[in-house]
C-alpha cells in the first residue's frame, strides 16, 4: 500500500514551501523583536538619566512655588490691613 502523500509530491510539497514561508516569517520577526528590546533598552537608559535631572529642579520648583505663595497671603493680608486701616480714617 502506498502513502497518498508521496503518491503525488506536489501536496507535500506545498506543504513544504509554506511551511519555510512560516518559518522565514518567524525569523523575520524574532530580527525585528530584537532590534525593538535594544532600542527599548536604550530608551530605557535615556528616560531613567532624565529623570535624574528632573529631581533637583522639582525641588526648586516646590519652594518657588512655597514663596509664591507665601508672597501672595502676604500680598493679601497687607491690602486687607490696609483697607481695615482707610475704613477706620474715614469713620
Amino acid at each position: 500500500m502506498t502513502n497518498p502523500a508521496t503518491m503525488n509530491g506536489a501536496p507535500m510539497e506545498r506543504i513544504e514551501e509554506k511551511l519555510d514561508r512560516i518559518d522565514q516569517r518567524l525569523d523575520d520577526i524574532e530580527k525585528n523583536l530584537a532590534v525593538n528590546n535594544t532600542l527599548l533598552e536604550y530608551h530605557i537608559k535615556r528616560t531613567d538619566m532624565l529623570e535624574e535631572e528632573v529631581k533637583p529642579l522639582k525641588g526648586h520648583v516646590l519652594k518657588a512655588q512655597g514663596v509664591l505663595v507665601f508672597i501672595g497671603v502676604l500680598s493679601t493680608l497687607v491690602a486687607v490691613a490696609v483697607s481695615v486701616l482707610n475704613i477706620i480714617k474715614v469713620q
